[in-house]
C-alpha cells in the first residue's frame, strides 16, 4: 500500500501470533499479518506479550528469542527484546557507531608490519570502534551487531509498548551495571524512553513550556502530586528488585560510591528524583515510566494527550518507521529525528556533520 510502512519482520510475525493465541486459528493470524504489512493495523498491547511467546516456540526461538534472559517485571505492558530489537535501538535510537568491520588475514609480508603496530597500540580495538564510518555509511548487516546483542543485552530487562510499526518505544534498564569488564558497578536509572518521534515531540512540548504549566498543576492538583510520590516510590522499590539477588555487586558498589552516596542512589525515584521532589523533573523519564509499567502515570498520560494535540500520532505515523529502519540511510528517510537534548543527541550531531561532508544529506 502507497506510503506505509513496511512493518518489521519481528513484528509482523508478533501481529500474527497474537492472533493465533488469542484464538482466531492460523488463517485469521494470517490475515492480521496481512494488515500490518499494509499499515492497517496496530500492535501492541497484552497480545504481543503472548505472541512472543507463540513466535519463540514456533520458530525455534530465533525471531522473537529474548537476547536479554531477566524476568519481566511487568508483563503485560512489557516484551522480550529480540536481537533485532536492540540493533535498532543501539544504531537508530542511541545512535551509536556500528563497529569496523572485520578485515581478511594480512598477507605474510605484512605480519611484521601488524606486529609494530600492535606494539604501539594503533590496532586497538577501542580505537578501530572511534574510527568507525557513521552508522548508515556501511551496508546494513543480515546479522546484529555483536555488540547490540552483548553489552545491550546485559543492560536492558526488556522492552515496553511497541508502536504500531514493532519496535520497542521504551526500555527498562537493569540499574546496577559495569561499564566494562574490570570496573566497578554502577547505579543508574530504571526506564528510558527510546521512540525517537517520541523523544522529539516532548522536546517539542518542552520548549513550548509545559514543564512550567505540569509543575504548576502540581501544586494545586492533590492527585498530581500524590501520583509523583507514587511513582517514585514504585521506581525506589522496583530498583531493589531488580539488584536483589547480586548481593556481591551491589557491595562493589557501595565500595566505590561510598555510604552517603550509595544510599542516595539506592532511594532515588524516577530519573534519579529525590522520594520527596516536588518538580516533575523529566517528561521523556514519565512517558518511558508509563510505557513500561502501564501504571496510569497520571503526568505521563497528559503529555501523551499533549502529543496527541499537536497532531502526532503516539503510536507511531506512517513515516517515522524510516527512523527505524536499519536498510533506509537516515539522510533518506521519509521522517528522522533531527536532534535531542542528550547523549545520543550529541552522537546524533555528529553522525549529521560526517553525512553533510561526505555530501550525503
Amino acid at each position: 500500500q502507497g506510503g506505509s510502512c513496511l512493518a518489521a519482520p519481528h513484528a509482523v510475525l508478533l501481529q500474527m501470533a497474537a492472533a493465533i493465541a488469542h484464538g482466531g486459528g492460523c488463517c485469521d493470524g494470517l490475515a492480521s499479518a496481512a494488515q500490518r504489512i499494509c499499515g492497517r493495523d496496530g500492535i501492541g498491547g497484552t497480545g504481543s506479550v503472548r505472541a512472543a511467546a507463540v513466535v519463540g516456540a514456533a520458530l525455534g526461538g530465533d525471531v522473537a528469542s529474548p537476547a536479554c534472559p531477566r524476568e519481566l517485571p511487568f508483563p503485560g505492558t512489557m516484551t522480550r527484546m529480540s536481537a533485532m530489537d536492540l540493533e535498532v535501538f543501539e544504531f537508530r535510537h542511541l545512535f551509536r557507531r556500528r563497529p569496523a568491520a572485520p578485515t581478511a588475514a594480512p598477507p605474510p609480508r605484512m605480519l611484521d608490519e601488524c606486529a609494530s603496530n600492535i606494539d604501539k597500540g594503533t590496532t586497538n580495538v577501542v580505537e578501530a570502534t572511534a574510527e568507525a564510518p557513521a552508522a548508515d555509511s556501511v551496508a546494513p548487516a543480515v546479522a546484529p551487531a555483536a555488540s547490540a546483542a552483548g553489552v545491550l543485552g546485559q543492560q536492558v530487562v526488556g522492552g515496553g509498548r511497541r508502536c504500531r510499526h514493532g519496535w520497542p518505544q521504551a526500555v527498562l534498564y537493569d540499574p546496577l551495571y559495569r561499564e566494562r569488564p574490570g570496573k566497578h558497578h554502577r547505579l543508574g536509572d530504571t526506564t528510558r524512553l527510546t521512540c525517537p518521534l517520541l523523544v522529539s515531540a516532548i522536546d517539542r512540548l518542552e520548549k513550548a513550556g509545559a514543564m512550567a504549566t505540569y509543575n504548576e498543576r502540581l501544586k494545586t492538583d492533590p492527585e498530581w502530586s500524590g501520583e509523583l510520590r507514587r511513582v517514585n516510590e514504585a521506581h525506589r522499590l522496583l530498583r531493589e528488585r531488580l539488584v536483589a539477588d547480586r548481593p556481591a555487586d551491589l557491595a562493589d558498589a557501595r565500595v566505590m560510591y561510598g555510604e552517603q552516596t550509595y544510599a542516595t542512589a539506592m532511594g532515588a525515584g524516577l530519573a534519579s528524583m529525590r522520594p520527596d521532589s516536588e518538580d516533575v523533573k523529566c517528561l521523556h523519564a514519565h512517558v518511558g515510566d508509563e510505557l513500561v509499567r502501564g501504571g496510569g502515570n497520571l503526568i505521563a498520560q497528559q503529555a501523551l494527550r499533549d502529543i496527541e494535540d499537536m497532531g502526532i500520532r503516539v503510536d507511531g505515523t506512517d513515516e517515522c518507521c524510516d527512523n527505524c529502519n536499519l536498510s533506509v540511510p537516515l539522510e533518506n528517510a521519509r521522517w528522522r529525528m533531527e536532534k535531542c537534548k542528550n547523549s545520543a543527541g550529541k552522537r546524533l550531531s555528529r553522525h549529521r556533520k560526517v553525512a553533510a561532508a561526505q555530501g550525503r544529506g
